[in-house]
Protein backbone atom coordinates (compact mmCIF):
# COMPACT_ATOMS: atom_id res chain seq x y z
CA UNK A 1 0.00 0.00 0.00
CA UNK A 2 1.24 3.47 -0.75
CA UNK A 3 2.50 5.40 2.24
CA UNK A 4 1.66 9.07 1.95
CA UNK A 5 1.05 12.09 4.12
CA UNK A 6 -1.45 14.91 4.12
CA UNK A 7 -4.91 15.37 5.62
CA UNK A 8 -7.94 14.19 3.67
CA UNK A 9 -9.84 17.46 3.60
CA UNK A 10 -10.42 19.49 0.45
CA UNK A 11 -7.40 21.37 -0.71
CA UNK A 12 -8.55 24.93 -1.16
CA UNK A 13 -6.66 28.22 -1.00
CA UNK A 14 -7.31 31.86 -1.61
CA UNK A 15 -5.16 31.55 -4.71
CA UNK A 16 -7.26 28.77 -6.20
CA UNK A 17 -10.61 30.47 -5.81
CA UNK A 18 -9.57 33.73 -7.46
CA UNK A 19 -11.74 34.24 -10.52
CA UNK A 20 -9.01 35.97 -12.50
CA UNK A 21 -6.67 34.08 -14.76
CA UNK A 22 -2.92 34.37 -14.56
CA UNK A 23 -2.92 37.18 -17.13
CA UNK A 24 -5.43 39.19 -15.13
CA UNK A 25 -8.12 38.94 -17.80
CA UNK A 26 -10.32 36.35 -16.09
CA UNK A 27 -10.54 32.57 -16.22
CA UNK A 28 -12.87 29.75 -15.20
CA UNK A 29 -9.96 27.62 -13.87
CA UNK A 30 -11.09 28.26 -10.28
CA UNK A 31 -13.50 25.32 -10.32
CA UNK A 32 -13.21 22.89 -7.42
CA UNK A 33 -10.98 19.87 -8.09
CA UNK A 34 -12.74 16.55 -8.63
CA UNK A 35 -11.85 12.97 -7.76
CA UNK A 36 -12.73 10.49 -10.52
CA UNK A 37 -13.25 6.81 -9.69
CA UNK A 38 -12.92 4.25 -12.50
CA UNK A 39 -14.00 0.94 -11.05
CA UNK A 40 -16.46 -1.57 -12.45
CA UNK A 41 -17.21 -3.10 -9.05
CA UNK A 42 -19.33 -2.00 -6.09
CA UNK A 43 -16.15 -0.52 -4.63
CA UNK A 44 -16.79 2.71 -6.55
CA UNK A 45 -19.88 3.49 -4.47
CA UNK A 46 -18.01 2.58 -1.29
CA UNK A 47 -15.10 4.87 -2.13
CA UNK A 48 -17.55 7.68 -2.76
CA UNK A 49 -19.09 7.17 0.70
CA UNK A 50 -15.70 6.93 2.40
CA UNK A 51 -14.32 10.17 0.95
CA UNK A 52 -15.28 13.47 2.63
CA UNK A 53 -18.61 14.94 1.57
CA UNK A 54 -16.84 18.20 0.78
CA UNK A 55 -15.08 16.52 -2.15
CA UNK A 56 -16.64 16.39 -5.59
CA UNK A 57 -16.40 12.67 -6.38
CA UNK A 58 -17.53 11.31 -9.76
CA UNK A 59 -17.65 7.68 -10.87
CA UNK A 60 -17.48 6.10 -14.32
CA UNK A 61 -18.27 2.45 -15.09
CA UNK A 62 -17.61 2.63 -18.82
CA UNK A 63 -15.33 4.42 -21.24
CA UNK A 64 -18.34 6.41 -22.43
CA UNK A 65 -19.02 7.63 -18.89
CA UNK A 66 -15.31 8.38 -18.51
CA UNK A 67 -15.46 10.67 -21.56
CA UNK A 68 -18.26 12.61 -19.87
CA UNK A 69 -16.39 12.70 -16.55
CA UNK A 70 -12.78 13.64 -17.26
CA UNK A 71 -11.97 17.31 -17.74
CA UNK A 72 -9.40 19.83 -16.51
CA UNK A 73 -10.93 19.84 -13.02
CA UNK A 74 -10.02 16.16 -12.57
CA UNK A 75 -7.27 16.32 -9.94
CA UNK A 76 -7.12 12.70 -8.73
CA UNK A 77 -8.12 9.53 -10.57
CA UNK A 78 -8.62 6.13 -8.92
CA UNK A 79 -8.21 3.43 -11.57
CA UNK A 80 -8.86 -0.23 -10.79
CA UNK A 81 -6.01 -2.46 -11.96
CA UNK A 82 -8.41 -5.34 -12.64
CA UNK A 83 -10.26 -3.43 -15.37
CA UNK A 84 -9.54 -4.76 -18.85
CA UNK A 85 -6.39 -3.44 -20.52
CA UNK A 86 -8.31 -1.72 -23.38
CA UNK A 87 -10.48 0.08 -20.84
CA UNK A 88 -7.50 1.14 -18.71
CA UNK A 89 -5.69 2.29 -21.83
CA UNK A 90 -8.67 4.41 -22.92
CA UNK A 91 -8.90 5.94 -19.44
CA UNK A 92 -5.18 6.69 -19.46
CA UNK A 93 -5.50 8.43 -22.83
CA UNK A 94 -8.41 10.53 -21.57
CA UNK A 95 -6.52 11.57 -18.45
CA UNK A 96 -3.44 12.50 -20.44
CA UNK A 97 -5.40 14.48 -23.02
CA UNK A 98 -7.87 16.29 -20.80
CA UNK A 99 -6.33 16.44 -17.31
CA UNK A 100 -2.59 16.85 -17.79
CA UNK A 101 -1.88 17.49 -14.09
CA UNK A 102 -4.01 14.66 -12.71
CA UNK A 103 -2.54 12.44 -9.98
CA UNK A 104 -3.39 8.79 -10.62
CA UNK A 105 -3.86 6.09 -7.97
CA UNK A 106 -4.04 2.42 -8.97
CA UNK A 107 -6.36 0.33 -6.80
CA UNK A 108 -6.15 -3.44 -6.75
CA UNK A 109 -7.88 -6.36 -5.09
CA UNK A 110 -4.46 -7.93 -4.54
CA UNK A 111 -2.50 -7.65 -1.33
CA UNK A 112 0.73 -6.42 -2.94
CA UNK A 113 1.42 -3.17 -4.84
CA UNK A 114 1.24 -3.60 -8.60
CA UNK A 115 2.82 -1.89 -11.58
CA UNK A 116 0.40 -1.17 -14.40
CA UNK A 117 1.44 -1.67 -18.01
CA UNK A 118 -0.76 1.13 -19.38
CA UNK A 119 -1.62 3.50 -16.51
CA UNK A 120 1.15 5.78 -15.28
CA UNK A 121 0.39 5.74 -11.56
CA UNK A 122 1.62 8.03 -8.79
CA UNK A 123 0.49 5.69 -5.97
CA UNK A 124 -1.02 2.27 -5.44
CA UNK A 125 -3.68 1.13 -2.98
CA UNK A 126 -3.79 -2.60 -2.35
CA UNK A 127 -5.91 -4.64 0.04
CA UNK A 128 -6.86 -4.17 2.75
CA UNK A 129 -8.24 -0.80 1.62
CA UNK A 130 -10.20 0.97 4.33
CA UNK A 131 -11.68 4.40 4.86
CA UNK A 132 -8.58 5.77 6.57
CA UNK A 133 -6.06 4.60 3.97
CA UNK A 134 -8.26 5.83 1.09
CA UNK A 135 -8.63 9.27 2.63
CA UNK A 136 -4.93 9.47 3.37
CA UNK A 137 -3.87 8.64 -0.19
CA UNK A 138 -6.49 10.79 -1.91
CA UNK A 139 -5.82 13.70 0.47
CA UNK A 140 -2.11 13.59 -0.27
CA UNK A 141 -2.57 13.33 -4.04
CA UNK A 142 -5.08 16.20 -3.98
CA UNK A 143 -2.59 18.38 -2.13
CA UNK A 144 0.14 17.50 -4.65
CA UNK A 145 -2.17 18.19 -7.61
CA UNK A 146 -3.22 21.55 -6.19
CA UNK A 147 0.37 22.45 -5.34
CA UNK A 148 1.46 21.74 -8.91
CA UNK A 149 -1.41 23.73 -10.35
CA UNK A 150 -0.70 26.75 -8.16
CA UNK A 151 2.99 26.64 -9.03
CA UNK A 152 2.24 26.57 -12.75
CA UNK A 153 -0.18 29.49 -12.37
CA UNK A 154 2.36 31.39 -10.27
CA UNK A 155 5.04 31.03 -12.95
CA UNK A 156 2.59 32.15 -15.62
CA UNK A 157 1.41 35.09 -13.55
CA UNK A 158 5.00 36.16 -12.89
CA UNK A 159 5.69 36.11 -16.62
CA UNK A 160 2.65 38.29 -17.33
CA UNK A 161 3.66 40.67 -14.55
CA UNK A 162 7.20 40.97 -15.90
CA UNK A 163 5.82 41.68 -19.36
CA UNK A 164 3.57 44.39 -17.94
CA UNK A 165 6.49 45.94 -16.07
CA UNK A 166 8.34 46.32 -19.37
CA UNK A 167 5.32 48.00 -20.96
CA UNK A 168 4.87 50.54 -18.14
CA UNK A 169 7.10 53.21 -16.69
CA UNK A 170 7.79 52.84 -12.96
CA UNK A 171 5.54 55.78 -12.07
CA UNK A 172 2.64 54.30 -14.07
CA UNK A 173 2.49 50.91 -12.34
CA UNK A 174 0.64 51.95 -9.18
CA UNK A 175 -2.18 53.45 -11.26
CA UNK A 176 -2.43 50.56 -13.72
CA UNK A 177 -5.42 48.35 -12.80
CA UNK A 178 -4.20 45.29 -14.64
CA UNK A 179 -0.76 45.52 -13.03
CA UNK A 180 -2.34 45.77 -9.57
CA UNK A 181 -4.56 42.73 -10.29
CA UNK A 182 -1.53 40.71 -11.38
CA UNK A 183 0.38 41.68 -8.24
CA UNK A 184 -2.58 40.72 -6.08
CA UNK A 185 -3.02 37.45 -7.95
CA UNK A 186 0.63 36.54 -7.55
CA UNK A 187 0.47 37.27 -3.81
CA UNK A 188 -2.60 35.03 -3.45
CA UNK A 189 -0.91 32.23 -5.38
CA UNK A 190 2.25 32.54 -3.27
CA UNK A 191 0.18 32.27 -0.08
CA UNK A 192 -1.58 29.16 -1.37
CA UNK A 193 1.74 27.58 -2.38
CA UNK A 194 3.21 28.26 1.06
CA UNK A 195 0.20 26.71 2.80
CA UNK A 196 0.29 23.55 0.71
CA UNK A 197 4.05 23.20 0.96
CA UNK A 198 3.74 22.86 4.73
CA UNK A 199 1.48 19.82 4.24
CA UNK A 200 3.77 17.97 1.85
CA UNK A 201 6.96 16.09 2.54
CA UNK A 202 10.22 17.11 0.86
CA UNK A 203 9.96 14.14 -1.51
CA UNK A 204 6.39 15.01 -2.46
CA UNK A 205 7.36 18.61 -3.20
CA UNK A 206 10.30 17.40 -5.27
CA UNK A 207 8.04 15.01 -7.17
CA UNK A 208 5.65 17.83 -8.14
CA UNK A 209 8.53 20.08 -9.20
CA UNK A 210 9.96 17.20 -11.24
CA UNK A 211 6.63 16.78 -13.07
CA UNK A 212 6.40 20.49 -13.87
CA UNK A 213 10.00 20.92 -15.06
CA UNK A 214 12.03 17.69 -15.22
CA UNK A 215 15.81 18.12 -15.33
CA UNK A 216 17.46 18.50 -18.72
CA UNK A 217 18.89 14.97 -18.66
CA UNK A 218 15.39 13.54 -18.23
CA UNK A 219 13.95 15.66 -21.06
CA UNK A 220 16.72 14.56 -23.38
CA UNK A 221 16.15 10.91 -22.46
CA UNK A 222 12.42 11.26 -23.13
CA UNK A 223 13.12 12.76 -26.55
CA UNK A 224 15.53 9.98 -27.48
CA UNK A 225 13.36 7.04 -26.50
CA UNK A 226 9.86 7.03 -24.96
CA UNK A 227 9.45 4.87 -21.86
CA UNK A 228 6.43 3.07 -20.46
CA UNK A 229 6.47 4.82 -17.09
CA UNK A 230 6.90 8.29 -15.67
CA UNK A 231 10.70 8.76 -15.52
CA UNK A 232 11.12 5.04 -14.81
CA UNK A 233 14.02 3.21 -16.50
CA UNK A 234 13.03 0.48 -18.96
CA UNK A 235 15.19 -2.08 -17.22
CA UNK A 236 17.85 -2.87 -14.66
CA UNK A 237 21.34 -1.74 -15.60
CA UNK A 238 22.89 -4.38 -13.36
CA UNK A 239 21.21 -7.63 -14.43
CA UNK A 240 19.54 -6.49 -17.67
CA UNK A 241 16.01 -7.38 -16.49
CA UNK A 242 13.27 -5.85 -18.68
CA UNK A 243 11.01 -3.81 -16.40
CA UNK A 244 8.11 -3.69 -18.83
CA UNK A 245 7.10 -7.33 -19.04
CA UNK A 246 7.40 -10.67 -17.25
CA UNK A 247 8.04 -13.96 -19.04
CA UNK A 248 4.29 -14.65 -18.76
CA UNK A 249 3.48 -11.27 -20.30
CA UNK A 250 2.59 -9.43 -17.08
CA UNK A 251 4.33 -6.16 -16.18
CA UNK A 252 6.86 -6.39 -13.37
CA UNK A 253 10.55 -6.61 -12.65
CA UNK A 254 10.62 -3.66 -10.27
CA UNK A 255 9.10 -2.12 -7.15
CA UNK A 256 8.62 1.62 -6.77
CA UNK A 257 10.11 2.75 -3.45
CA UNK A 258 9.80 6.51 -3.82
CA UNK A 259 9.10 9.34 -6.23
CA UNK A 260 12.26 8.56 -8.23
CA UNK A 261 13.53 5.30 -6.73
CA UNK A 262 12.90 1.77 -8.04
CA UNK A 263 14.19 -1.62 -6.90
CA UNK A 264 14.88 -4.48 -9.30
CA UNK A 265 12.96 -7.53 -8.07
CA UNK A 266 15.51 -9.87 -9.65
CA UNK A 267 18.84 -8.62 -8.28
CA UNK A 268 17.82 -6.02 -5.68
CA UNK A 269 19.64 -3.07 -7.28
CA UNK A 270 18.17 0.34 -6.47
CA UNK A 271 17.88 2.90 -9.27
CA UNK A 272 17.64 6.55 -8.22
CA UNK A 273 16.75 9.04 -10.98
CA UNK A 274 16.55 12.11 -8.75
CA UNK A 275 20.25 12.77 -9.40
CA UNK A 276 21.95 12.13 -12.76
CA UNK A 277 25.16 11.27 -10.91
CA UNK A 278 23.42 8.73 -8.70
CA UNK A 279 21.05 6.79 -10.93
CA UNK A 280 22.06 3.46 -9.46
CA UNK A 281 22.75 2.50 -5.86
CA UNK A 282 24.44 -0.62 -4.50
CA UNK A 283 22.37 -3.77 -4.24
CA UNK A 284 20.28 -4.09 -1.13
CA UNK A 285 20.92 -7.81 -0.74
Amino acid sequence: MATVSGPPSRVGTSGESDAEGADGRGSDDGADPTVAVFDGSTRAALYRRWLPETLDVVTARSVGEARETVDRTTAVALVRHELSEPKRSAIADLLEGRASRVRTVITTSGHEPVSDSVVDADACLCEPIDRESLREVVGCQLAMASYGRLLAEYYECTAWLSSREVELRAEERDDDERYRRLESRRADLAAGIKTLQKRLSAEEVRSVLFDIAPPEYEREAAEREPTSGKYRPDGCRSCGRDWNVNPDGSPAGYRRLGAFVWECTDCGTLHDRSDPANQRIARRR
